[in-house]
């Protein structure tokens, strides 16, 4: 493994448990400032996006997720845990929704993020990301702690499906 992605991770692991949003954007800043090397873990699929995990243990989890065009995610939550997102390639659509008095979800609004930009996940998130431009986009990934649970909504019905595993299950 590459000293400076080495150096990212021991920084993120020094982390306390729950940092704020300024703590890891300036770590996700440093990170790119150093131009630490994640080319090996940008990896794309023509079956749906891909998660490829960087490093994971039980305080956190580094993912580099890849969207070919028109490629997303289902609609979903991250569970007990906390997050930001920075574009690395490409442009980032992110659909945000809201949990009605129903039990069904609403799209609030949708936003785009570009190279460098960030995106936080608290633990009341219910998101879609996709990439609806021509060139790959693909996104650096950390979560505190890591992903053990998601949950999946859909806009026909209130019914919910979970998602558990460890990073390398998904």
């Amino acid at each position: 493994m590459d000293i400076n992605l080495r150096s990212f991770i021991n920084r993120l692991e020094s982390l306390p448990d729950n940092p704020s949003i300024d703590v890891l954007k300036k770590c996700l800043r440093e990170m790119n400032g150093r131009q630490v090397p994640i080319d090996e873990y940008i990896n794309f699929s023509d079956e749906g996006y891909r998660r490829n995990v960087v490093h994971v243990s039980s305080k956190c989890e580094i993912t580099v997720i890849c969207f070919q065009k028109g490629q997303n995610t289902p609609i979903h939550d991250h569970g007990n845990s906390i997050g930001i997102t920075m574009v690395r390639q490409g442009t980032m659509t992110e659909e945000l929704f809201d949990k009605q008095s129903t039990g069904m979800i609403a799209s609030t609004f949708t936003r785009r993020f570009h190279k460098e930009e960030f995106s936080y996940i608290n633990l009341t998130t219910i998101h879609r990301v996709s990439n609806a431009n021509t060139e790959g986009l693909v996104t650096v990934n950390i979560y505190f702690p890591p992903l053990t649970l998601m949950n999946f909504y859909n806009l026909e019905n209130t019914k919910v499906e979970k998602w558990t595993g460890g990073a390398e299950d998904s």
